[in-house]
């Protein structure tokens, strides 16, 4: 390792000594007389003048600038028909379901409410939030019976009449 550092300092060193030399070179080289170095300049300069310079492009540094160009304006649109609305959807009973009872605990919250659900694929134990099917879900249970949510509208499902 200190090999290397010896080795790596000469180079330094020789690079030195060179620079050294060009800086003598061009301290004791003579300047030419300063009437040529204005004449030589100042052609330079009147040739710079007479040629017809390009304009400047600078580099876009917040992105280029977008031109819109004018649009022939647009035919107003005829309205459109107003949709008929949604056929009603059927009672919650027609998809099998019936409530067959229910457990209410004091709790405010009805955390602890729960109820039993007949279909004909089986009896469940549901609670408020449970998914009876797809998009049909449990709001709460009350005395009355148990408020489902169905895409958007309420309806409930109570104990059947006898």
């Amino acid at each position: 390792m200190r090999l290397l550092a010896f080795f790596a300092t000469l180079i330094a060193f020789a690079g030195l000594i060179l620079a050294g030399l060009e800086l003598r070179s061009a301290m004791t080289t003579p300047l030419p007389p300063t009437e040529t170095r204005a004449a030589q300049s100042s052609a330079l300069q009147q040739t710079r003048r007479d040629e017809p310079q390009p304009p400047r492009q600078w580099p876009a540094v917040f992105g280029e600038e977008i031109k819109e160009e004018k649009q022939p304006p647009t035919l107003p649109t005829p309205p459109r028909a107003a949709l008929p609305p949604p056929p009603p959807m059927p009672p919650i009973e027609s998809l099998g379901y019936t409530l067959k009872g229910m457990v209410r605990t004091d709790a405010q919250d009805g955390t602890g409410d729960w109820a039993i659900v007949s279909h004909p694929t089986g009896d469940r134990l549901v609670r408020v939030g449970d998914s009876l099917s797809d998009g049909v879900e449990i709001i709460s249970i009350t005395q009355e019976g148990i408020w489902v949510d169905r895409a958007g509208t309420r309806a409930l499902l109570g104990f059947e009449e006898q």
